[in-house]
């Protein structure tokens, strides 16, 4: 019977998604399971009910996650949850164990060194997914780059989402190549897609019919480069008229937000300018991807964006800055790559993409898009499991 339980727990599949983006989670372990793998997910409040919806085990150690709780109940928090997330891998010793979240920048040491080696020590193997080869604005640091020349030596496996990340992998941290696995993000399927016409969701926000919207969505943190987008906006002036530019996101950074508020502000477009500040609901966010012509990715440095895959879900083209692996996904027929990577190319992609608008159809990305579903993505992984 022991040898029974034993050859069990082998198998069991856990998954730490460690506080990491609620929908690349839940998206990830449906195509798990749709690929015939019944994982366990390390939850939390924002996943544990959704988890349980869809028929997928949850265990919810993280709980609460809200930023705006007092520092010490936080802290106790987030103690709690590592003694609880240590005793409960040890309870299922042997299992195999996938962290699919991202390291704390602030505890490095503890979380990518000491948490990486629990899982390593407690699985019968540890898979680990690589969001970003270094954390974001860490990439001149000598400091992170030792540290993650150790944390990716822990691991037995790695997944990465670009061929780029995996040479950066190979070159810059000596990783081997046999070590490392390429899957893509998959679709953003968990943002509602109803009936709602493009002209009922512009209505919602102001818009007219014959309005041009430029969209800016998520993070605004320095390196997605909204500042470059406002200024690029402001170069278009008259040569586009009745050009709107809709910006949806929340900023991590108070400094980076000031010096937003202040370029919009003074822009002489302000009118034309429309601020949704703060977090938007799953449920809301149809209306800002069907209000909009194109999206903008304006960033300085990136590896990937699940942004590309949520137009390729609403059928949204595209424009891009020509950094990190983005140039891959964004094409002839999903949208445009800036010629160079400021505001005057942001300006000359905008004017080109109105031009040529009509080869963009909607209709199209998301046919094209149906071989980035989670249930494709996942299947390559499925030998880790077994």
């Amino acid at each position: 019977m022991d040898h029974k339980k034993a050859e069990h727990q082998a198998k069991e599949v856990v998954i730490v998604p460690h506080g990491f983006e609620p929908n690349y989670t839940i998206g990830f372990v449906k195509g798990l399971t749709a690929c015939g793998i019944d994982p366990v997910v390390i939850s939390s409040d924002s996943t544990h009910q959704r988890l349980r919806a869809i028929g997928i085990r949850g265990i919810n150690l993280r709980r609460g996650e809200s930023p705006s709780r007092p520092f010490l109940e936080k802290l106790a928090n987030i103690v709690l949850y590592y003694c609880r997330l240590v005793l409960f891998l040890a309870r299922h010793r042997g299992a195999i164990v996938h962290f699919n979240g991202l390291f704390r920048n602030r505890i490095v040491l503890l979380d990518g060194i000491g948490l990486n080696l629990v899982f390593k020590l407690l699985s019968s193997r540890y898979l680990y997914t690589v969001h970003n080869v270094l954390p974001h604005n860490k990439d001149n640091s000598r400091f992170y780059r030792w540290a993650y020349r150790l944390i990716y030596r822990i691991p037995d496996h790695l997944l990465v989402h670009t061929q780029l990340a995996k040479k950066h992998l190979i070159e810059r941290f000596s990783v081997p190549e046999r070590k490392i696995t390429v899957i893509s993000i998959g679709l953003n399927e968990e943002m509602a897609l109803t009936d709602l016409t493009a002209g009922e969701a512009r209505k919602r926000l102001g818009y007219q019919a014959g309005d041009r919207v430029i969209l800016f969505f998520g993070k605004a943190d320095a390196y997605k480069g909204l500042d470059t987008l406002i200024e690029a906006f402001d170069m278009i002036g008259g040569g586009l008229p009745s050009t709107k530019l809709l910006v949806s996101g929340w900023f991590p950074d108070p400094a980076y937000r000031a010096m937003i508020m202040e370029a919009m502000e003074s822009s002489p477009r302000r009118e034309d300018i429309l601020l949704k500040e703060g977090f938007i609901p799953n449920e809301e966010v149809e209306v800002l991807f069907k209000s909009a012509d194109v999206l903008v990715l304006p960033y300085r440095n990136i590896y990937q964006s699940g942004i590309v895959f949520l137009c390729f879900h609403f059928g949204l083209p595209l424009i891009a800055t020509d950094v990190g692996s983005l140039r891959e996904f964004v094409g002839h027929d999903t949208g445009i790559v800036t010629r160079t990577n400021d505001a005057r190319g942001v300006s000359e992609a905008l004017r080109l993409f109105f031009r040529e608008q009509g080869r963009f159809r909607r209709e199209e990305i998301v046919r094209n898009a149906k071989k980035f579903e989670w249930g494709n993505i996942c299947r390559p992984l499925v030998p880790f499991y077994e």
